[in-house]
């Protein structure tokens, strides 16, 4: 059947990375000074990853391929560049250690192409030949999501640092129309932080489906037309890049936005 299959462990590991907190500052109910963002080289993390490929090689036109990776990172200092990380607790700053903002622990990317034949005759043959029809399949469980109380914290300009807590209420069972229930956060008792982890939610699943048709005309030894039809998520699959997660917010647990829908991008080329 030309299969070919391949697995792969990578493994690797960050150190120094950036840390940035708020010296002097507590909770809400409690009286500090003012304060400053403050930065440090002292954070670090690490990932490991399997990976599993299935691979079928051309054979009588068609060719197909699958990628599975289930992978983990961990850090304290959100590495990734998805967003900055100034820590809650500055006297505890390996309270920020969770998932990685880019921690997508399952993803599987599948690929399949058919070309027909060159060698038909007939009228069938000049309709149908060398034409080549493919398609991409991306799948991934959500990124991590962390909840915010949004409140300035006392004698700095910060906002955005600061966690709810969690009552206690399932995260996951939501009202209907809502992803999640905002019930099971609350604003952090006076005088303390917050615990809700940073990243302590499981963000919206992730589905792309795109297809492309081709071929190419050749009406003289010298010139030739190619045509190619493509389409972006061709399924015109309604998913999300993140939930609202911000306590007390009427819109905690609904979509901030929508990833792209269905586009179709036709192109001809000639070629002499």
């Amino acid at each position: 059947m030309g299969l070919q299959m391949t697995a792969t462990y990578n493994g690797s590991k960050a150190t120094r990375a950036l840390q940035q907190f708020l010296p002097n500052t507590f909770p809400g109910g409690a009286i500090g000074p003012a304060g400053f963002t403050y930065l440090v080289s002292n954070g670090h993390g690490h990932r490991n990853s399997g990976q599993f490929q299935l691979r079928r090689r051309l054979r009588r036109g068609f060719t197909a391929s699958a990628d599975y990776a289930y992978a983990k990172a961990v850090d304290n200092a959100g590495l990734g560049g998805r967003a900055s990380l100034t820590a809650q607790d500055w006297t505890n700053l390996n309270a920020e250690r969770a998932r990685s903002n880019f921690d997508q622990r399952h993803l599987l990317i599948a690929m399949a192409q058919y070309t027909t034949g060159m060698g038909m005759r007939r009228w069938k043959g000049a309709f149908l030949k060398e034409w080549t029809i493919g398609t991409q399949i991306r799948a991934g469980s959500g990124l991590p999501l962390t909840p915010v109380f949004l409140s300035p914290v006392r004698g700095t300009g910060v906002t955005g640092s600061l966690r709810p807590d969690f009552t206690g209420a399932s995260l996951y069972d939501a009202p209907a129309g809502f992803f999640l229930n905002p019930l099971a956060v609350a604003a952090p008792a006076a005088g303390r932080w917050g615990n809700a982890g940073r990243n302590s939610i499981n963000g919206p699943h992730q589905f792309t489906l795109g297809a492309s048709l081709a071929r190419t005309f050749r009406s003289t030894d010298r010139i030739s037309c190619d045509v190619r039809a493509e389409a972006a998520n061709a399924l015109n699959t309604v998913t999300f890049p993140a939930w609202n997660t911000i306590a007390g917010n009427a819109q905690f647990g609904l979509p901030i936005a929508a990833n792209p829908m269905r586009s179709i991008q036709i192109i001809f080329r000639t070629r002499f």
